[in-house]
């Protein structure tokens, strides 16, 4: 996203300044008259402290199951439109990974940000994953067909400590990358995920039940939930009623961007095929970003989790926590703040 720009004239012998907004509401000055800058020691020193308040992005890396559910789509995008988010590649799992892969580069590129890397991770059994079919015969100098968890690797071994990884999809690549090496866990910042059912399920007071990320790859869960990794974690019983409903996607469509555009096509072929007959997408994964993007969107609760053989996650007292947990969100709220992002 292009910040907004506002040039001011100053009245001292015609200089200009020009600030640069971001999205946070903070501002950097740059002086655009380097032969009057010498007047302006004082508001250039202002300028400067100012500008240095202004908080770097956080870097991220977003492993995905693009191409299956809507909300995929609509979690690389709203990565993209967040400011606080520096998105440093893209990482793809399960079914068909390199188709998946295909369709996060191709919608990448639509919202001209065709230089992130994409790599495809581990693939595994098919799916349903009609979405892909939008991307087919893509290719791209920033599309990789494989080497997913080493390029996660390779990421976080440059950086130690600074990289979040945003996982919402099965937990395959995440743990193939944790196995990788011993002692990486201590240099990924912390993950945000989507996945488990803490205290209620899919519908509305219903009981804790297997969750689709975590029961496709429940001993690749068991890896992450041990691993000692900080864990953001957004379950069924925050997410599954994040409905973004007619009204609320014709906020973002009608924004009549390409990338809105493209995102609105991916949710028509995913309202037309999806196996299961939604009808409205429900927002599971996007809480995930929020909770980096946006720390305090909704509450956390610490809790101490681990996953059973069955993929159900299961919360036990009297243990140090593991996990920052969002037991509850409020749709309403949520979906303005979501809606706002992508309609920009």
């Amino acid at each position: 996203m292009v910040p907004a720009r506002t040039t001011l004239s100053s009245r001292d012998a015609g200089l200009k300044r020009s600030y640069i907004g971001n999205d946070s509401g903070a501002e950097a000055c740059r002086v655009c008259d380097p032969i009057h800058a010498a007047d302006m020691k004082l508001p250039l020193l202002v300028c400067l402290l100012f500008g240095s308040l202004v908080a770097a992005p956080i870097p991220v890396l977003l492993d995905t199951d693009i191409g299956t559910d809507i909300d995929d789509a609509y979690a690389l995008v709203q990565v993209l439109q967040s400011p606080e988010l520096e998105l440093l590649g893209v990482t793809t799992v399960s079914g068909d990974a390199v188709a998946r892969a295909r369709l996060a580069a191709k919608l990448l590129t639509v919202a001209g940000r065709g230089e992130v890397p994409v790599y495809a991770g581990i693939s595994t059994a098919t799916q349903y994953m009609k979405q892909v079919e939008w991307a087919a015969g893509f290719i791209s100098p920033a599309l990789r067909e494989s080497g997913g968890v080493e390029f996660l690797r390779q990421q976080i071994n440059a950086r130690p400590g600074e990289l979040t990884l945003i996982a919402v999809g099965e937990l395959t690549n995440v743990a193939a990358l944790l196995e990788t090496e011993p002692g990486i866990a201590k240099k990924i910042k912390a993950i945000a995920l989507m996945g488990g059912s803490i205290r209620r399920g899919y519908a509305p007071g219903s009981k804790p039940e297997p969750e689709w990320n975590i029961k496709s790859a429940a001993k690749a869960a068991q890896v992450v939930f041990a691993s000692g990794v900080p864990l953001l974690v957004a379950p069924l019983d925050s997410t599954a009623d994040l409905k973004l409903t007619p009204e609320w996607k014709v906020r973002i469509f009608a924004r009549g961007s390409p990338t809105n555009d493209a995102l609105a096509a991916l949710d028509f072929v995913w309202r037309h095929t999806n196996t299961w007959k939604g009808e409205n997408p429900t927002l599971f994964d996007n809480l995930a970003v929020a909770l980096v993007a946006t720390p305090g969107v909704a509450p956390l609760t610490p809790l101490h989790l681990v996953v059973e053989a069955d993929g159900t996650t299961r919360e036990i007292a009297d243990r140090p926590p593991n996990a920052q947990v969002v037991l509850t969100s409020e749709p309403a709220k949520f979906l303005e703040y979501f809606t706002a992002r992508l309609a920009r």
